[in-house]
């Protein structure tokens, strides 16, 4: 029985759309959501857009504003369903969905779903995750070397997660079908993640030749459930997508796993579009991106594709050198807001890091010998930190001793600054302009250059 609080969050959005269907047939699209986010510290809240256009940075996103409970609402129109992600949790949501739900950051299995499209969330909140192998569980059920004890556990797992997906009642086929499509996808991967997480539990020494050679005894396998895989309407599933590459990989198809499979045309352009985008994100709006995307316009791409390269060089036009610099809000250790134009009379230059990142680590000390070198200097330094478990944040800090202007933010508020990937490092000029939002790390001798330039 549904608490007293939900229904009542429930039956309001129930006459809202009842209302809203009496004066508009656009109601039909609006998916309206509440629920509670537990667990969450500094993790960005936001239900992230899965589609295509969000591979590339152009996704529908949804912030959630949550009150001192963890508690939100939010409604918004949506033509087609689509995946979504919030925190660790995966969605399905398809228009007129109406949903509560209470998902805790740490325990994504945990999920509580009511309300329209409830089952097939407490489906996906079990799926399995990719970048730990899907079924490997990042390496802790890789309990042997030979290759058909995983493909056992593959099959077993495949075999239960489809009869879960069988006993689903009222889902739409569209879903059947992406679903099903995702549980070849997880069988594949668990085979194909098998070569790496086998040589942490050092039964080999990993390359791309042994991968080749562990992988070959289960290519009947692997060619039987990849078969018929290269469907464009696979393209709608962002596990898809992130796995194209590897049905593609020539060093395998070179010893006959995967050979029957090639990119049909509209996979071949979302592959030209994503390495173009992939590399404007890492580098910015050089000269030579310049270029680059001129070309891609010139060249036979669709308009859709073309109208998101202009939608991505309009955002990051507005980085360049001489533009005025966004104002963002960071937290001390203390939990104080600081803006970041409190810093402005000054050069400013930015460290983006966090504790789990290796190549921020590296450089942290090239940072604080900078701070060291430039102190008295019209020059101010800002580590900054994007770290969502504070805790883990405040003990790096107190373990290293670093206490001066020490900030953390969360990655969703840097948006404006199309933060990607860290490392990342800020330079903006004494009147709060931007000189570069792809500033060369600090153990580089660029930096120094660049610092004394503008200095």
């Amino acid at each position: 029985m549904l608490k007293s609080s939900r229904l009542n969050l429930l039956l309001i959005f129930s006459l809202a759309l009842l209302t809203s269907c009496s004066q508009n047939n656009e109601s039909e699209s609006l998916v309206q959501i509440s629920g509670k986010l537990i667990n969450w510290g500094n993790a960005s809240k936001i239900l992230s857009s899965n589609s295509i256009q969000a591979d590339f940075g152009l996704g529908q996103d949804h912030i959630l504003e949550t009150n001192e409970n963890g508690e939100f609402e939010v409604s918004f129109e949506l033509t087609e369903a689509t995946y979504y992600s919030l925190g660790r949790n995966k969605l399905f949501l398809q228009p007129g969905d109406q949903l509560y739900m209470e998902v805790d950051y740490k325990d994504p299995e945990g999920g509580k779903f009511e309300g329209g499209g409830a089952a097939i969330q407490s489906y996906l909140s079990g799926v399995a995750f990719p970048k730990a192998g899907s079924y490997l569980g990042g390496g802790r059920f890789v309990e042997s070397p030979e290759i058909s004890a995983i493909e056992d556990l593959a099959s077993r797992q495949t075999a239960y997660r489809g009869g879960l997906l069988d006993e689903l009642e009222d889902v739409s086929p569209e879903f059947i079908r992406l679903e099903s499509m995702r549980l070849k996808l997880d069988y594949l991967n668990t085979l194909l993640s098998f070569p790496i997480y086998g040589s942490f539990k050092e039964y080999w020494e990993y390359s791309e030749d042994k991968k080749g050679e562990v992988l070959l005894e289960a290519s009947g396998f692997l060619n039987n459930v990849s078969k018929d895989l290269m469907q464009d309407e696979y393209m709608k599933h962002p596990n898809f997508r992130d796995m194209i590459h590897s049905l593609v990989d020539g060093q395998l198809q070179a010893v006959g796993i995967f050979d029957h499979l090639k990119m049909t045309p509209f996979m071949q352009e979302y592959d030209a579009m994503g390495a173009l985008v992939s590399q404007l994100e890492l580098n910015g709006l050089t000269e030579e991106m310049k270029s680059k995307t001129d070309l891609f316009l010139q060249t036979e791409h669709s308009k859709a594709y073309q109208d998101m390269i202009r939608l991505k060089l309009d955002e990051y036009q507005a980085l360049e050198t001489g533009k005025p610099a966004f104002d963002v809000i960071f937290k001390t250790v203390d939990d104080v807001p600081t803006e970041l134009s409190k810093f402005r009379g000054k050069l400013i230059y930015v460290d983006l890091w966090a504790t789990w990142c290796g190549p921020c680590i590296e450089e942290l000390p090239a940072f604080e010998q900078l701070r060291k070198d430039y102190a008295g200097k019209e020059i101010t330094f800002l580590p900054v930190s994007i770290d969502t478990d504070l805790e883990a944040w405040q003990k790096y800090l107190k373990k290293h001793e670093l206490t001066e202007n020490e900030l953390i933010i969360n990655r969703l508020d840097l948006s404006d600054y199309k933060v990607i990937t860290i490392p990342r490092y800020l330079l903006i000029d004494k009147d709060f302009q931007i000189i570069s939002v792809f500033a060369p790390k600090p153990s580089l001798p660029e930096t120094r250059e660049l610092i004394d330039r503008y200095l």
